[in-house]
């Protein structure tokens, strides 16, 4: 129900369970946080033929309608169960969060709950104009977590999430576009096209600095493993490293560097 496929230079990462709009199971959790981990690894082990973005979407007309509330309420029973549930959910969202290359999920339909929190662990959202996001944890007697909390913080101010978390506020497109919560709307038929070439262009970038970027911003953000002298660190040196040779050279020579 969690499949990656890479495509050159970009990785993309489909969640079908489109039955169900796309809501996760204890199994399908596991399963993203192995992607995820494997996707750290290809960073790191090979380099060279390394995914430079990463997509992230729904199938059948919904991106995710967050956790399968059946199997929820069955875990409900199991304090244990739950709280191992809870685990490798943060542990998928931080994963995802920490990936070394630029992330885009790409909303076309409902993005609830959970849903949401892994659209709001991606570093952009684009979103189709039928797109529809809500967390309502409210509504059954649950709170959001403290990170999925903090990165709604990050994206929407405290008033918003506010008006998200405690009323229960549902957006459509236009008003998650102006809210902040994502990066653009598109009708839905141009959006794969579009999130394409977003990702194509993110992944034209230095790796280095990708990398090194979202470490900084991660620190910053108190979204992150890093520590103040990893980012500071990466900074010094990327400028003794060969993206920025490429970088410089292609500047002097006014053509585009070639990563």
């Amino acid at each position: 129900m969690i499949e990656l496929t890479r495509e050159g230079r970009l990785a993309r990462i489909t969640i079908r369970r489109p039955e169900k709009k796309n809501a996760f199971t204890q199994a399908m959790w596991r399963a993203l946080l192995q992607v995820c981990t494997e996707l750290a690894q290809a960073c790191v082990s090979t380099a060279d033929s390394a995914p430079r973005a990463l997509l992230l979407q729904g199938s059948g007309g919904a991106f995710c309608a967050g956790a399968d509330i059946e199997e929820l309420a069955g875990l409900v029973r199991d304090p244990a169960a739950m709280a191992a549930n809870n685990a490798v959910v943060s542990q998928v969202q931080q994963a995802l969060a920490a990936l070394p290359m630029p992330t885009l999920a790409v909303v076309d339909g409902p993005c609830f709950g959970g849903g949401f929190g892994l659209a709001a662990a991606c570093d952009f959202r684009l979103a189709s104009t039928r797109s529809l996001f809500a967390a309502t944890p409210a509504r059954l007697g649950l709170l959001y977590s403290v990170e999925d909390t903090r990165r709604l913080l990050s994206l929407l101010g405290l008033q918003r999430t506010r008006r998200l978390l405690l009323h229960g506020e549902r957006l459509d497109a236009a008003t998650a576009l102006a809210w902040g919560a994502v990066d653009a709307v598109i009708e839905s038929p141009a959006l794969p096209d579009t999130a394409q070439a977003w990702a194509e262009e993110l992944a034209a970038q230095s790796p280095t600095s990708m990398a090194g970027i979202k470490a900084t911003l991660g620190w910053l953000g108190g979204q992150t493993t890093h520590t103040e002298a990893q980012v500071r660190t990466a900074f010094d040196a990327a400028f003794a490293g060969p993206d920025f040779a490429e970088g410089a050279a292609a500047f002097l020579q006014r053509r585009a560097p070639l990563f």
